[in-house]
Order: structure tokens, then sequence, then C-alpha cells
């Protein structure tokens, strides 16, 4: 593995120069934020170039990384611009990119070589495998999935190259990062283009198979989690070899980096962790806190469940008497502190404790405000310190100097010099052409030098210590103050020069050649085609009759219970006898713990002699070389496939087919079509799936309220959530105990057809994994005969179902 010159890195968010001082100041050890563009906080104030060279600048000089998010899905016609950017960050000095688009990745081999590349908790990365893949494409470091234990941590760590980044704290995705669509169906901004609104914060109904609400009353954020806090384990994850930790909050006040970053600079520096630090945390934006990932216990405890939104340190209590609000508090509170009281019934009031209230005593205030009277527990929101913008005159992480000023001679004349040196040891020494000279009557003082050379406010450096020469010199502050700012700049050149090359010489060593490559392509003669996703045999049976030429089955089951692993010689026999290529599908995600297990479904599917395998995660390339499978490989929605880079890209590897990101519109699809040498397969009839979720709401609800022990209650009925618009979503779990949401509204693009055929879509999916077979076959039948042209596609505007329906992206662009 790669080493820094630190064993761990702290790495803090900033969202805005005011934020990257704070963190600078708090002790972080790299900064990670983003630009004006190609970034997935797009609502954050984020960073021009200009003021991204200053903070690369400053951050340099105390040896402080700055990494840039790039962690957005690129569209072609973005490419030419993204090269220009990327060049641009080349250029003013930044150390690494963070990316979840391999186009990216791509680019900046070719024209930054410099930089290096980071993979984004966007990439899903849940597994060893994972990180092999992404060192072979040569990324310096990782950030793992969040929903990862510690002994998934520990493992991936023990054994990769790779640097492993890991999120401490902050807020958290009810979804696996880079797999959520949630927001982009729903309301057109897509997470993987940063503009997610989060869907999951919202309120909703988790209903049973017969329509009614399962929820304990005032309970309705079932999708909103509170927010990681690792503090306590962080000596763990340490020992673990993790080599950056990671806080969330680029969207954050000024005061929350301040305060978490600092915190967590003490717990690691101490190697434990104490009350008041404990105290810190509580009082800094949170919806609460959550372990539950890394011990590995995910369940309802989890949820914020009855507020989405910012917890706040719990102080009190609040109670009525005699038609008055009186506030009971723990402790003291500044003038003008907001507090937040969660009622009984579920609903939140806040109140500013300002000159409207009355100051009984310390911890006791009572006032009429004109919100209302609000009974519960009280929580301190936000105080109103000053957050002013600080400059470098108050800016305390600076460098101690000790500076010695001297007589130099080249043996024919006589000048000035100045030494600075700093507690590491670094020195410079800069001249100036001034001849001291003897002082008629007063020499310049000590004290008058030290004035001098100690304007250092708006440096990063600090006067410890002063000496000069002994004799009646006299030197002039115009020199002076030459001498200061040539050694501050000697000495910023020195220190930027020392990180930029330690930097540099960074790399991830040791063999990380793997050959991911497809060994046999699989040759698509009767294009185009109508395919049909199914998870169940009787889907098999249903579509091949419907006239199906191609069976995609398994990956994500729909179903709690396991396949018997029979199954896949069976589906391969029945495709077999019809002529029907046969496909076998990987799952979206598989987490460290189950490769093993997995591992032996897979084996079974390789012994089944598929016509083609088709991946949702990159790692299952090394899985099914180990297994020694050498047939055709397809590229499926999971691997987020959205430019023609990242297509050339995969088809190097051999693949057979693409199944590109769902979020594309039917134009995008079309240019990708034009430049793809294999055929594009999209869905074109189903219903899509939203999210993917290692928490489970049935589980945390209906069952024991985690995944623990779980009695399985969706097995036996069906259930679905249900939103403040009244829109139903369905959920759906897999053997994995992963709740999966599903799309409101069925995709139909039957009346498109015609259209998309002629666009250069070769083959049209239907997804029938959430249709009973005589509708899937009816569906497939309908599919097969409107592309034969022995059909008419029905008309644009109304579904022959008479029910509401949806063409997902085709038609809508993302935000």
């Amino acid at each position: 593995m790669s080493q820094k010159g630190f064993i761990m890195e702290l790495l803090a968010p900033a969202g805005t120069m005011e934020n990257f001082m704070a963190a600078l100041e708090s002790g972080a050890d790299a900064i990670y934020l983003g630009g004006k563009v190609f970034n997935a906080r797009a609502h954050a104030a984020n960073f021009g170039i200009d003021e991204l060279r200053e903070a690369v600048r400053l951050a340099h000089i105390l040896d402080v990384s700055v990494y840039v998010t790039v962690n957005i899905l690129i569209g072609d016609t973005e490419l030419k611009d993204l090269e220009q950017y990327i060049k641009d960050l080349d250029s003013i000095g930044v150390d690494a990119i963070i990316v979840q688009d391999l186009a990216v990745a791509e680019i900046a081999k070719r024209v930054a070589p410099n930089i290096h590349l980071h993979g984004s908790t966007q990439m899903t990365a849940a597994t060893l495998d994972a990180v092999r893949f992404y060192e072979s494409l040569g990324f310096t470091r990782v950030v793992l999935a969040r929903e990862l234990s510690l002994k998934e941590i520990q493992h991936i760590c023990k054994h990769c190259k790779a640097e492993i980044e890991v999120f401490v704290h902050g807020a958290l995705c009810v979804c696996y990062s880079g797999q959520c669509l949630m927001s982009s169906f729903i309301g057109g901004r897509s997470g993987n283009r940063g503009a997610c609104a989060q869907p999951c914060r919202l309120p909703y109904e988790l209903l049973d198979s017969k329509g009614e609400s399962v929820l304990p009353k005032h309970e309705a954020y079932l999708l909103s989690p509170k927010d990681l806090n690792y503090s306590e384990h962080m000596n763990e994850l340490v020992a673990a070899g993790v080599t950056s930790f990671k806080v969330e909050g680029r969207m954050k006040k000024v005061s929350y980096v301040r305060q978490v970053i600092g915190t967590y600079r003490e717990i690691l520096d101490k190697a434990s962790i104490h009350e008041n630090q404990r105290k810190a945390l509580a009082s800094g934006f949170n919806r609460g806190f959550s372990t539950a990932y890394l011990d590995d216990s995910v369940g309802r405890q989890m949820m914020t469940v009855v507020a989405p939104n910012h917890q706040g340190k719990p102080i009190g209590e609040s109670y009525t008497k005699k038609g008055e609000v009186y506030l009971s508090l723990t402790e003291p509170i500044e003038q003008d502190s907001l507090v937040k009281i969660l009622q009984s019934n579920g609903s939140v009031t806040y109140y500013t404790v300002d000159d409207e209230w009355t100051r009984v005593s310390d911890t006791l205030y009572k006032g009429q405000p004109a919100e209302g009277s609000a009974i519960g527990q009280l929580y301190l929101a936000s105080t109103p310190k000053n957050t002013k913008s600080r400059g470098l005159q108050e800016f305390s992480r600076k460098y101690d100097m000790s500076v010695y000023l001297s007589v130099g001679s080249n043996g024919e004349t006589n000048y000035t010099e100045l030494t600075a040196i700093l507690d590491s040891g670094l020195s410079v020494t800069v001249t100036n052409e001034y001849v001291p000279a003897i002082a008629n009557k007063v020499p310049t003082s000590l004290e008058k030098v030290t004035e001098q050379l100690g304007r250092l406010g708006n440096t990063l450096f600090r006067l410890s210590y002063v000496d000069i020469p002994d004799g009646s010199y006299m030197w002039p502050a115009s020199v002076l103050n030459a001498l200061r700012r040539d050694a501050v700049t000697a000495l910023e050149t020195a220190l930027i020069t020392h990180h930029v090359e330690s930097w540099q010489a960074l790399q991830v060593t040791g063999d990380v050649d793997y050959d991911f490559k497809a060994q046999h392509e699989l040759s698509y003669d009767t294009c185009p085609m109508i395919s049909a996703r199914v998870d169940e045999i009787e889907g098999v049976k249903a579509a091949i009759p419907g006239g199906a030429q191609k069976i995609v089955f398994g990956g994500d089951r729909l179903s709690r219970t396991p396949y018997a692993l029979s199954i896949y010689d069976e589906v391969a026999r029945l495709c077999a006898q019809s002529d029907v290529i046969c496909t076998f599908a990987t799952p979206r995600v598989v987490k460290d713990d189950e490769v093993e297990a997995y591992k032996h479904t897979l084996e079974a599917i390789v012994q089944a002699h598929p016509d083609s395998i088709s991946i949702h995660v990159p790692q299952a390339l090394l899985w099914l070389r180990e297994l020694g499978y050498t047939g055709a490989i397809e590229a499926d929605t999971g691997l987020n496939i959205f430019n023609t880079p990242t297509l050339h890209f995969w088809e190097q590897l051999h693949i057979s087919c693409v199944n590109p990101s769902q979020e594309l519109t039917l134009k995008q699809i079309t240019e990708l079509a034009k430049h793809s040498h294999v055929p594009i397969e999209t869905m074109v009839h189903g219903y899509t799936e939203m999210m993917i979720s290692e928490y489970c709401a049935i589980a945390s609800f209906v069952g024991t309220g985690s995944k623990v022990n779980c009695p399985m209650p969706c097995v036996t009925q069906s259930y679905s959530l249900k939103d403040r618009k009244g829109e139903i979503f369905p959920l759906r779990t897999d053997p994995y105990c992963r709740m999966h949401i599903m799309n409101s509204h069925e995709m139909d693009m039957r009346a498109y057809v015609p259209m998309l055929l002629q666009k250069g879509i070769s083959i049209l999916r239907i997804d029938g994994r959430h249709m009973k077979p005589n509708y899937v076959q009816d569906i497939v039948s309908q599919y097969v005969a409107i592309a034969n042209g022995t059909m008419d596609a029905p008309p644009k505007k109304v579904d022959s179902q008479g029910e509401s329906i949806t063409r997902g992206h085709y038609f809508r662009g993302i935000l």
C-alpha cells in the first residue's frame, strides 16, 4: 500500500472558502471540495478555479492535500469541457480527483497523469475484488460503500494495495450510493448528477397487502437514516488499516466543519474519546447518530422515524404552567440560541430564546412564544456564535519560524543575509544587496528588527525567535521588509515543492495486472430482438412462448427465498430447446462477507453454460475468470454506462452487449448507439428499481425491528410505500434481505417501438420480475408483434390498460 507522510488522514469537507479555512485550522490532513461543475453537490457554493488555486496553495504550504470531486456521470456533450477542467485542476496542483464515471478516469490518465484517482463511494465498492478492479485501472484510493461492517473493512484493508477511505461522520443515504434512481425518476433530479432532491427524507406510509398502514402513529420518516458517527470506533478503524477518515458535510455551515473536524483531530491524536468530545459532536448538526452498518446491526434504530432534520443536542425538556411555556435546561445556553422541542405526537417546534423570554435562572426560561405551546424533549439546534470568515491574521495553524540576520560576503563586498528555519528543520536563506552600515548614532535594535520581521499576519508563519549580529548596525525597514517577504516566499515554495514531490512519489505497488477481458463474444445476428428479464422459472416459461428471443435470468431476485442452484440448468435447458439466448445476471450489490457464498451461485451459473453472463458489478469479471468461465460477458445497468468513452472502455474488455444507464434520454442513447460496436439493450417495459438498500423497512416495522432473526413477513404478503401525494411504491426483498423500492408507475414504451428501433437500439428489454406469467407472455408477444410489423403500435398518449404509465427518461432529461 502506498504510504503518505502520516499514518492516517483526517479528511474534511469544504463547500466554501470559509469552510476550507476552518478545515485547515481545525487540523484536517486533507480536504475534499467541488468545483463549479462536475460534482455531486451541485447545490453547494463550490469553488471557482481562481479560488481553488489559492486554496491549493495554502493547503500545500501546510502539507494538506486537496481532492476535487468530479464524481458524477458525464454526458458526451460535456467531455470537451471536462477535459479542459481536468487540465486546469492539474495546472493548479490538485492532488487527486474523486471519480464515479470511468470516462473521467480515462481522460485524467491521458491529460493529467500526475493527478491521483480516487474511486468515489458512488462506485458502490463493497468488496475486496471491487477494490482490486479499480487498482488495475490505476486508482490509488477507493472510498468504500458506507454499508460495510468493521469486519468487512478489516478484510479489504488487509488484502488490497490501494488506500482505503471510509466515511466516519455525517449524513447517510438509505440507498447504495450510485444505485439510486428515485430522485431522478420522481422529479428529474439525479443523485448521479449531483442534484438529488432527497426523497428519502420525506414521510411515507408503510402499507400491507390490504392497503392498510402498519406504521405506529406519528412515525413516518422510515427512509430517513440517522447520521454516521464512528467516533467511538476510530481506534478499531485505525487498527484495521484505513488510510483516510472522511467526514461528510460539503453543504454544512462553517461552525459544523470547525467543531466536527477539531473534535476528530483530538480523537485521532489522543487515540481515545472523552465525554467532552461526545458532547461536542452531539451539539453539531445531526439527525441522531448510528453505527448500525459498522456494527452489522441494520434496522429500525438507525432511522430518524419521527423527524428527518437536525436533531441537535438534548438539553432538557419543555412544559407548560399557567399558560406559559417553561424551558428546563440541563445546562446554560447563549442568548438567541435556537432550541427544538420534539413533542410526543411527532410534531416539531422551534423557539429562539431571545429577549422575549424571561430568564428565571441559568437553566430555566419562561415565555409565551408566538409559535404556541410545545411540550416534550428539548434539543439545542444551533447557537448564535459568530461564524464570520477569518482571514490569515487570526489563523492559528501556522509554522513557528526562527530567523537569523547576518552580514554576508562574496569576498569583495558585503551584503545582508537572512536565514529562516522552521521547527521541522527546513531552512531557507535569502539575501539583499544592501551593504550593512555602522550607525552614526542609534543602531537598529533587536526589538525593531523583530517588529519588522514579525509582520507575518497575512502568512502561514509566525515569528518565534530572532537573532542579529553583534555590532552597531543600521538596518532600514525597507530592507528588513524585503528580506521578510523573500524568506516567506522561499519557505512557501520549499514547502509546496516538498508536498508535491512526496505526493507524486506515492503509487500503488505490487501486482495489479489483472486480466478482466472476456475470452469470447456473443454474436447477435438476429437483432433487433425482444428480451425478457425474469427471476422465476414461470416467467421463463411465459416469455419464451410470447416470442422473447433472449432471456435475462436471476441477478436481483425480487423474492426473499434463494434459488435452488439446479434452477440455472433448467433455465439454460428451456432456452436451448427454443433456440433462445440464455443470459444469467449478477446482483447489483454483493457485500464483502457474501462473496464466498455468492461464488457457489456463480459456479452453478457457469456450469449451466449460458450464452452469456450480464454483470452489474465490475468485480464479477474477476470472479468469472477465477471460475474458469470463458463465455460471453455483457455490461448491465448497475455499471452506469453514461457516455461513449465508458462504452468503449467496456468494449475493450470484449463485452458482447451494453445496457446503459437508465437515466439517459433517447437522444443520448441514439448517440451512444452510433459509436457502439456491440448491441445496445434498454428497458422498455416494467417497473424500474428506484432504490436498493441494505436497510429493510419491512423487517424494521413488521418484523423484529432488525434483519436479525426476522420472521420474513415479506414472504407471506406484499408491502408498499405510499408518499404524501398518494403514489404507491411497491417493495420487494431479495435473498440477501435487501429492500428494493420499485417505481409507482409501470414503464410502457409500446407506442414508441418503431422509433426506438429506428434510433439504433438493438434489444428491447421487458423487465417481467414484477409481473404475473400470463401478463409477461402477453406483453412480450405485443412487443414482438410491433417490432416485426405485424401489429400497429398503440397511440402514444393512451395506454391500452388505461393505467398511469411512465416513459422513464427517454424523453425527459435529468439535472
